[in-house]
């Protein structure tokens, strides 16, 4: 079915958008060349790629600018009586412009811009987000980075509850627990599922590449399980969720625990999931679809496994690409949620019928007129709500008494859903 309306609009903003960055690059290439030209400065933090909202999970590298029906501030004019005629002092000011673009080049301040649209974006079009409980812990991770985790809490819980180790999105080299959309939903799966959210601040690339953020994940999960009674948690009632670059490690992680302690897991809910980083899976119709150029598209889907990886050679280890594992048996029940519009959709249909194959239940829906990052639009677009809804009920099952087995006989969604595609 056609792109959502609301994505629609926002992604024609984000096109505007991007041939203006565009313009902004070829600029600077003309002061380069020409350094006595007199060209416009661009101004202003700047909007991502119109392509990277859409794969490996930039989910929340958003353009709240492109957010629909949305006003814009017109620049302030010349004060009256302002001198027009002050002399311009050249040097100075190409030497300004080469400091802000060498700025701009820096890790560091794509990652502050990065969360800045975050901020904004989210505030436009997402719930907010209620208060709650939650306390940080440190976890140390033998031979890596040890690793930030926050605990979020329920309202009026019982002695020991369920909880769910969660991986946020962001190409493996943006998003974080205090970013604002990730806290956000969280704090709002938390309070509506009743289940405790265990959000792992995993170490990104290019600093720290694979494997770090699934060792991190694991030892996560192994502290969990070791600290379960101090902490609250019910050790037999712990799943795992990750959301695109999230899912990959997710996902990779329930491998690596299968593979080391197999310590319990009782599901593994894996939204927009990369699991493969061959780039084998990827899928460009939607890309097309939406009017990207693929040679965009392109860019970033290799970009963003070369970042991660370092070393290409490496994408085919399972815990890199989860889909290419030997052997898929033995892994908790699966719950995998895709969008259409979006060029992993393929990643996370092959990677639930991979563990079909190997005798892992596995359910698969996709979410018809959404793209990548649809689930955060829960203010503004009503299949996001039903986002929201779906992965509370799968969580609501860890309640149960056998959180790994259907509930009377039913899927969390009800057996005849679960295999479908949502409008």
């Amino acid at each position: 079915m056609p792109l959502d309306p609301y994505f629609d609009e926002m992604l024609r903003a984000k096109r505007v958008d991007t041939f203006a960055g565009v313009r902004a690059q070829i600029v600077d290439v003309v002061r380069d060349i020409l350094p006595f030209a007199v060209l416009p400065a661009p101004s202003g933090p700047t909007p991502p790629s119109a392509s990277a909202t859409f794969l490996f999970g930039a989910d929340s590298v958003g353009n709240p600018s492109a957010a629909p029906k949305t006003a814009r501030a017109a620049a302030p004019s010349t004060p009256t009586g302002a001198p027009t005629d002050a002399p311009i002092d050249r040097d100075a000011q190409r030497a300004r412009e080469r400091e802000k673009k060498a700025l701009r080049k820096t890790a560091a301040w794509k990652y502050r811009n990065a969360q800045k649209w975050d901020t904004k974006l989210y505030n436009k079009v997402g719930w907010p987000a209620p208060e709650l409980a939650s306390d940080d812990h440190t976890v140390v991770v033998p031979g890596y980075p040890d690793v930030r985790v926050r605990i979020y809490r329920p309202d009026a819980a019982a002695a020991r509850i369920p909880a769910v180790i969660t991986f946020f999105g962001g190409s493996f080299q943006l998003g974080g627990i205090d970013w604002t959309s990730v806290d956000a939903s969280y704090r709002l799966r938390t309070r509506d599922s009743g289940v405790a959210h265990v959000a792992v601040d995993y170490s990104r690339a290019p600093e720290w590449r694979y494997p770090t953020p699934v060792e991190q994940g694991y030892a996560t999960l192994a502290w969990l399980v070791e600290h379960a009674d101090e902490l609250g948690i019910d050790a037999a009632r712990i799943a795992i969720n990750g959301t695109s670059a999230g899912g990959n490690i997710a996902a990779a992680t329930a491998l690596m625990n299968r593979d080391r302690m197999n310590h319990p897991l009782a599901l593994q809910l894996l939204e927009v999931p990369v699991t493969d980083l061959t780039g084998s899976h990827i899928d460009l119709a939607p890309i097309r679809a939406m009017g990207i150029p693929t040679f965009l598209a392109r860019r970033e889907l290799t970009s963003v496994p070369q970042t991660y990886l370092g070393d290409r050679s490496r994408d085919r280890e399972r815990y890199a690409s989860p889909l290419l594992a030997d052997d898929l048996s033995g892994l908790p029940p699966a719950y995998v949620f895709t969008s259409e519009y979006d060029a992993l959709r393929a990643d996370g249909q092959a990677y639930a019928a991979a563990l079909r194959r190997a005798g892992v239940e596995a359910h698969a829906v996709q979410y018809q007129g959404a793209n990548h990052e649809a689930a955060m639009f829960t203010a503004v677009v009503p299949l996001a709500r039903r986002w929201h809804h779906d992965a509370v009920a799968v969580l609501r099952t860890l309640h149960d008494a056998d959180a790994a087995g259907e509930p009377q006989g039913r899927t969390p969604l009800g057996r005849a859903q679960m295999h479908r595609k949502v409008r």
